[in-house]
């Protein structure tokens, strides 16, 4: 049944007549009686016994009109509602990052977009970069590091290079193990080819690892050597490590960090909002310098 249908059998309810129900209604009478017929029909029960004075409700119409008036009620509220919201942003946002986001600059972003929309709930996954590409359709917007995703709208947020990275408690020394951040093999290749034409011995990693907060941990203990994007290289302290730009071939070993998404899903207020703010924390988002 329509809104309006529950809305005539709450104004027959109140007004007790077809002739006055008709003329709060402002319809003809006869349209009245046709429309009460068939909602009638479709429930396939008599809500009403008409005589000539006035209607009687039945046992059966007792219920169905009690649910009318919920059915009204939360209509009228709902339209309140969403006139006092008109241009609100809110609903859910579901993102997919990679993990070296994740453990960067996300947590710094959602602060940003929760503080200006409080009213939206974000759901947050985290994982490698081809893990959130195959899932792509799960996310609003994904962000990922390396490759496009087919099919989506795809925008470079930054372009990264890399630098080696050595504590220098570890300094003097040609053995120190070397730690390997998990990743796509075309760019593992090109730290390899780096280990190799720097240090002119084979690129054999001791440690493999998933997360960049482990490797972080790593370094900090001095456990071993690394090559890491400046996003995360800015953050080490200079006089506690060694840090050099990571060359191939006098070439920098570059990254771009996408941020994908369908066009259409853009349109959802929440998802318009977060890339502004995405965007917006970019621009001013300092790597690092030398």
């Amino acid at each position: 049944m329509k809104v309006d249908d529950y809305k005539l059998l709450v104004t027959l309810n109140e007004a007790k007549t077809l002739r006055q129900a008709a003329e709060r209604l402002f319809i003809s009478q006869p349209a009245v009686s046709q429309r009460l017929k068939s909602i009638e029909e479709e429930w396939g029960v008599e809500i009403f016994v008409r005589t000539k004075r006035e209607l009687f409700v039945t046992g059966a119409g007792e219920r169905i009109i009690s649910h009318a008036h919920k059915v009204v009620e939360n209509e009228t509220l709902l339209k309140e509602y969403l006139l006092a919201h008109e241009g609100s942003v809110e609903g859910n946002l579901n993102i997919g990052v990679s993990s070296l986001i994740g453990s960067t600059i996300l947590a710094r972003i959602l602060r940003e977009y929760t503080a200006l929309y409080p009213d939206v709930n974000v759901n947050i996954q985290v994982g490698s970069s081809p893990q959130i590409s195959n899932d792509a359709a799960d996310y609003h917007i994904s962000i990922t590091r390396g490759r496009q995703i087919l099919n989506k709208e795809n925008e470079v947020l930054f372009t990264d290079r890399h630098y080696f990275v050595a504590p220098k408690s570890l300094a003097g020394r040609d053995d120190s193990p070397v730690i390997e951040f998990f990743s796509e093999p075309i760019y593992i290749r090109l730290i390899e080819r780096y280990f190799e034409e720097r240090f002119n011995k084979k690129y054999e990693p001791q440690f493999s690892v998933d997360q960049i907060a482990t490797c972080q941990a790593l370094l900090l203990e001095g456990v071993g050597v690394t090559v890491l994007p400046e996003i995360v290289v800015k953050d080490f302290d200079a006089e506690l490590f060694n840090i050099e730009e990571a060359l191939v071939d006098d070439q920098p070993i570059t990254r771009d960090t996408y941020i994908s998404y369908d066009k259409n899903v853009e349109a959802l207020p929440q998802v318009k909002a977060f890339i502004t703010v995405v965007r917006s924390y970019i621009n001013n988002f300092e790597m690092k310098t030398d």
